[in-house]
């Protein structure tokens, strides 16, 4: 904060200055040697702390703090004189002075009374500011009401803003039900309000409003086109400087940025950028994003000519290939940085293209009905990684889910992986499923290893390992808890096989990717 310091007298002011350096650079003292300098400083850096004399040439200290009250009535003031007289301290009250001192000031007293005055201001600072964000944020948030604005609406509809909107993106751990957690978006508020400092002229104020756990407001008021220029340049630079590749758990930040002129509805403003960065962020990379600025939608034609490929492939009960030709389909949706709504009308249209020729192929009839797809983990997902694992899924109960007593051999191994996936949790036996299809283990395993590219016991290990890893990135940190809700009693038989497969300790790797980090 701002602390003013004004004494004429040249010894006292270099004394005073010299003693509260030890408050720098914290707070900031500047030092005036009359009342009329301080009083024009005031205009352009306001003062939040004055430490005043009352006799001085010019405006006396009284008529000082009377005209800085009546500029801010916030401003906090002490007088430091050399007169003991209670006409004097009666004054001082009048205009909210919080201390009186009689020169010569002894130190432990100044440094007492100064940290009071400052614990106060903090205190008033941090209650205004509260009430502030929690106006701001009723005001971007409740439906539209008709009735008359608010002070504090009518304030901020006529100030110039730029406003930004983050909008925090980790996967299935941004759902409802999980709402009670923070999953870091303040920390990325606080990036953007540490960095945005340095192109911000100091007496500006940037606000942080977070409106839930996934979207916060910053709202830094500009006063003309030049300082909106620099903004809008450092947040290009912050938001790609967010920008990560395609990891097992992206947590992206989406920026959205756009300028709110003089007496425009704030709210206006902020329900058009939000819908812009809905229909612009890209999927599993954090996005920037400008108001009046629309993002092209990628071509997929060549996509599609994969996805034939792959439906061949499913249809011939080639596991293998069908699932490698999807990670390719992924990777092109990836590298082309498809935007989210993009990526979910593609999935969709996949999936009912896929779904209708197949069904259309065995009954002539298909019913709607039939073609419609939950996409709500679709939603969920944060990266290609994920979506990956939930299509192979979705497309391994397509082709090989139906219920049939007479099934081609090469439909027994994808009923083996939905069986692991559902039951990965107990002891599931190769040589027993074999059995209970009237096949040979040996026969069953070859198989197995033909469709998946590797061993029964491997992959049974590789997806408890998983399943492991998003345990542990979603707050469960108890080796033993982990351990068996994958399927092992044993805790050091699954230390060691996730160190085998991971590269690091489980309780390495939840450090690193515990959501509550």
């Amino acid at each position: 904060m701002n602390i003013f310091v004004v004494e004429d007298e040249r010894w006292a002011l270099a004394e005073l200055v010299q003693l509260l350096s030890s408050y720098e650079p914290a707070h900031r003292i500047i030092a005036f040697d009359n009342g009329d300098d301080a009083l024009a400083a005031a205009e352009s850096t306001r003062p939040d702390l004055v430490l005043t004399d009352i006799n001085m040439p010019g405006i006396d200290g009284l008529e000082l703090i009377e005209q800085l009250t009546r500029l801010d009535s916030t401003i906090k003031c002490m007088i430091l004189s050399v007169h003991d007289e209670f006409e004097y301290a009666r004054q001082s009250m009048r205009y909210g002075v919080g201390d009186y001192l009689l020169k010569p000031v002894k130190k432990e007293a100044l440094y007492q009374a100064v940290d009071k005055a400052i614990a106060v201001i903090e205190e008033e600072n941090r209650r205004r500011e509260a009430w502030f964000h929690g106006s701001i944020a009723r005001m971007l948030l409740a439906e539209e009401t008709g009735g008359a604005e608010s002070a504090i609406e009518r304030e901020v509809n006529r100030q110039r803003y730029v406003l930004l909107l983050l909008t925090l993106d980790k996967g299935g751990q941004q759902v409802s039900s999980r709402e009670d957690r923070d999953y870091g978006g303040g920390f990325d508020a606080d990036r953007y309000k540490r960095e945005l400092a340095d192109v911000v002229p100091p007496a500006v104020k940037i606000h942080g409003v977070e409106l839930d756990k996934r979207h916060t407001v910053l709202l830094i008021p500009v006063s003309s086109s030049a300082e909106e220029d620099r903004i809008q340049h450092a947040v290009s630079r912050i938001a790609n400087g967010m920008k990560g590749l395609c990891t097992e758990h992206p947590l992206c930040v989406h920026t959205g940025l756009a300028l709110k002129k003089e007496n425009q509805p704030l709210r206006g403003v902020y329900l058009q950028l939000k819908k812009c960065v809905e229909e612009q962020a890209v999927f599993g990379i954090s996005t920037y994003v400008t108001l009046g600025k629309k993002r092209e939608d990628a071509d997929l034609s060549s996509i599609w000519d994969k996805v034939r490929i792959m439906e061949v492939h499913y249809k011939k009960g080639e596991l293998q290939k069908g699932q490698r030709t999807l990670e390719l389909i992924n990777a092109d949706l990836c590298q082309k940085q498809v935007t989210k709504r993009q990526l979910r009308l593609f999935v969709q249209d996949m999936l009912f293209s896929l779904k209708y020729r197949l069904l259309s192929t065995g009954s002539g009839v298909v019913s709607l009905n039939d073609l419609q797809e939950n996409l709500k983990h679709l939603n969920e997902c944060a990266g290609y990684d994920e979506l990956t694992v939930w299509l192979k899924e979705k497309l391994l109960d397509l082709y090989f889910g139906r219920d049939s007593c007479d099934r081609n051999p090469k439909e027994l191994v994808p009923l083996l992986l939905q069986y692991i996936h559902a039951h990965y949790q107990e002891n599931i036996s190769l040589q027993q499923f074999a059995v209970d299809h009237h096949i040979s283990m040996g026969y069953m395993s070859r198989m197995f290893k033909s469709q998946t590219g590797t061993t029964f016991s491997d992959y049974i290990a590789a997806y408890r390992i998983q399943k492991a890893k998003e345990l542990l990135s979603g707050g469960i940190d108890r080796l033993q808890v982990v351990s068996q809700l994958v399927g092992y009693e044993d805790t050091k038989h699954f230390s060691t096989l996730f160190k085998k497969f991971v590269g690091q300790t489980p309780i390495m790797y939840a450090k690193e990717h515990s959501s509550d980090q």
